[in-house]
């Protein structure tokens, strides 16, 4: 197998799928050899095709139900570069109240604070955040 049966191989992955750079050469060393896999790997680089932080940004913009703590936690299993998941997580910092305001509102409102609490804790949002959002929550209820 040659080094255009690789990286044509990473195109059809990339192309069903965006994937990390760690998660689409572990796909394609189960298949090819690790030379023709780093060939394959720079050349998609250089085409633009994969891209670490554009799919960092892309992963946490589909996942706007978890806060910043899941949201780490599932890029670096994805394989995504700690310096990577830290910048694009601080991008979207002020964000996290809000998001977490947006999963407590379709809720229903008889949820008690522990209960409401420790859903958000559960969805990655800090103690901080979900006890904000519980209170902001409980305030429009009141009207």
């Amino acid at each position: 197998m040659g080094n255009s049966e690789a990286l044509a191989y990473a195109v059809r992955l990339l192309a069903q799928r965006a994937l990390s750079r760690a998660r689409l050469r572990e796909k394609l060393l189960a298949r090819f050899p690790r030379g023709e896999v780093e060939a394959a790997l720079a050349r998609l680089e250089e085409l633009g095709y994969l891209d670490d932080r554009a799919f960092a940004e892309a992963f946490v913009a589909s996942r706007r139900k978890y806060g910043p703590l899941k949201l780490r936690h599932l890029l670096l299993a994805q394989g995504v570069p700690g310096e990577v998941v830290e910048e694009v997580l601080a991008a979207h910092e002020g964000e996290s109240l809000e998001a977490a305001l947006k999963v407590l509102r379709r809720y229903p409102r008889r949820l008690d604070q522990a209960r409401a609490v420790r859903f958000l804790q559960g969805r990655g949002f800090s103690l901080g955040v979900a006890l904000e959002a519980y209170r902001l929550v409980k305030e429009e209820e009141r009207g």
